[in-house]
């Protein structure tokens, strides 16, 4: 990249970038270390390249692999609701995607887990956020409802895709007092969070959402 289309680049990214926080904040977001965090990474570098002027806008976009981003709100309200629940310990996530909400998780969480069950994503992510120096994460390629193989325990486990009911296996790694966020399309599609107490769930925050379908198995490239 010349140092025109560097300058152009961040001449036109800054406004957008701005003008998100200030619709995240129109809405109710209002932890401001996520805010600033949400406001300095390069979401541009997230989606796919013909969606890159799109970005920072209010919208879903493909990031390949018939999969999504989620919408800047969504990715803020769920990890507002992480931070104001959760232990800031390990948290596990259920869907890699294009590595966006894994990289705002790293900056929080000591140690991040992420499942991705799409081969062309898993190694895109990975590779992304390296070059970016992330270097608390820990990646997989395999089937996120089968949980986390070495039975480690988490603090906090997010899904980023629509499920009809919640994977046991992703419950039995939660510590008691741990929190669930994930969407579910039970009785209509949205967002709940949910905390452990004992074999009993108590739901913390629920909020209208629409995500790609929560899938089995594993597709190579």
């Amino acid at each position: 990249m010349s140092l025109r289309d560097l300058n152009w680049l961040v001449s036109h990214t800054e406004p957008k970038a701005s003008k998100m926080i200030d619709q995240l904040r129109g809405h109710g977001i209002a932890h401001e270390e996520l805010l600033a965090l949400m406001g300095t990474i390069p979401r541009h570098e997230f989606v796919e390249p013909a969606f890159s002027h799109l970005a920072y806008s209010a919208t879903p976009l493909p990031i390949g692999r018939n999969q999504t981003i989620s919408q800047p709100l969504t990715v803020a309200r769920m990890t507002e609701w992480l931070l104001s629940y959760s232990r800031l310990g390990r948290v596990l996530e259920i869907g890699t995607g294009s590595g966006y909400q894994t990289r705002i998780l790293a900056h929080f969480y000591n140690k991040v887990h992420t499942v991705e069950r799409q081969e062309p994503l898993y190694h895109q992510a990975k590779r992304r956020l390296s070059s970016m120096g992330v270097n608390n994460v820990e990646y997989l390629f395999g089937d996120g409802q089968a949980g986390w193989p070495n039975q480690v325990e988490m603090d906090a486990v997010i899904i980023t895709a629509m499920a009809s009911k919640v994977p046991l296996a992703l419950t039995h790694c939660l510590k008691q007092q741990g929190i669930l966020i994930m969407p579910i399309d039970h009785p209509n599609p949205q967002i709940g969070c949910w905390r452990k107490e004992g074999d009993r769930w108590k739901c913390l925050e629920t909020e209208s959402a629409y995500f790609v379908p929560l899938l089995e198995g594993m597709e190579y490239a």
